[in-house]
C-alpha cells in the first residue's frame, strides 16, 4: 500500500498553523485527515495531567526556567505520561500514513522536551513535509494578546480564577515556546505568516508539496541519532 502524505505544521501559538491546516484540508480535492496539538491537548489528553492540572508532574508540567526566580519565565517538562502520550500521538500520525491516509497536523516541535526528535524517528520511511510558520515575535505577541479565551476552561481544576491563572501562565511560558519551537532551523519550507495572507500560505505549501516529499526529517534523524 502506498503510504499517505504527511504535512507537519510547526509554529507557536499565534503563528497561524491551525488556521492553515484547516484551510488546506478544506480546500484540497484529496482526502486529508486533520489533527493537531490543540485538538490533542483539549480533547484527548486528560486535563488533570496537563500543565494546569493537579497531577501535572506526571504529565506535562510548567516550572521556572530559572529556579532562583520562581515568579519569572516558565518552561515545559514531561513526566512519564507526557512523554508516553506525545510518543503515542506521533505513532498515530505514522499509522495514518501507513494505512494510506494523508494527514495534516499542526504541532509544537520542541527540542527540549525532545518532541521533534521523537517525531523524526516515528516518521522514518514515510513521505513527510515539515513546514515552519514563523512571523516576527512582536506580531505573535500582538496576536496572542488580542485572542479571545475561547477554549474550554478547566474551572473544575483551577476554580473561578481560571482565566487569570491561565493568562498569567501562558504569558510566562511564551518566551520558552518561542525559543524552543524555533530553536531548530531545519524544515522543508519556512513561511512568514505575517508577510503572507492565509490563502498565500496554503498556496505555498501546496506548491512545495507538488514537488514531492520533504527531506527535513531525514536531516533531523542525522542530527539526532537514536541513543
Amino acid at each position: 500500500m502506498q503510504p499517505g502524505r504527511i504535512i507537519i505544521l510547526n509554529g507557536t501559538s499565534g503563528s497561524g498553523k491551525s488556521s492553515t491546516a484547516e484551510l488546506f484540508a478544506r480546500q484540497s480535492e484529496d482526502f486529508w485527515l486533520l489533527y493537531g496539538i490543540d485538538h490533542f491537548l483539549a480533547n484527548t489528553y486528560p486535563a488533570k495531567f496537563g500543565h494546569h492540572g493537579p497531577r501535572a508532574r506526571e504529565g506535562i508540567y510548567a516550572h521556572p526556567r530559572d529556579p532562583a526566580d520562581p515568579d519569572g519565565a516558565l518552561r515545559w517538562s514531561f513526566g512519564e505520561w507526557g512523554e508516553k502520550s506525545f510518543g503515542l500521538m506521533h505513532d498515530w500520525i505514522a499509522a495514518a500514513s501507513r494505512a494510506g491516509c494523508n494527514i495534516v497536523f499542526d504541532h509544537l516541535l520542541m527540542t527540549d522536551p525532545p518532541v521533534i526528535q521523537d517525531l523524526a524517528w516515528k516518521l522514518e520511511g514515510l513521505p513527510a513535509l515539515l513546514v515552519t510558520l514563523k512571523p516576527p515575535f512582536e506580531v505573535l505577541e500582538k496576536r496572542v494578546a488580542e485572542r479571545a479565551m475561547d477554549k474550554k476552561l478547566p474551572v473544575e481544576i483551577l476554580g473561578e480564577d481560571a482565566v487569570k491563572i491561565i493568562v498569567d501562565r501562558l504569558s510566562r511560558l511564551r518566551p520558552f515556546y518561542y525559543d524552543e519551537i524555533y530553536r531548530n532551523p531545519v524544515c522543508d519550507i519556512e513561511i512568514d505568516s505575517d508577510a503572507h495572507c492565509l490563502k498565500e500560505v496554503v498556496a505555498m505549501i501546496e506548491a512545495r508539496l507538488a514537488e514531492g516529499p520533504g527531506t527535513a526529517f531525514d536531516l533531523l534523524r542525522e542530527q539526532f541519532p537514536r541513543s
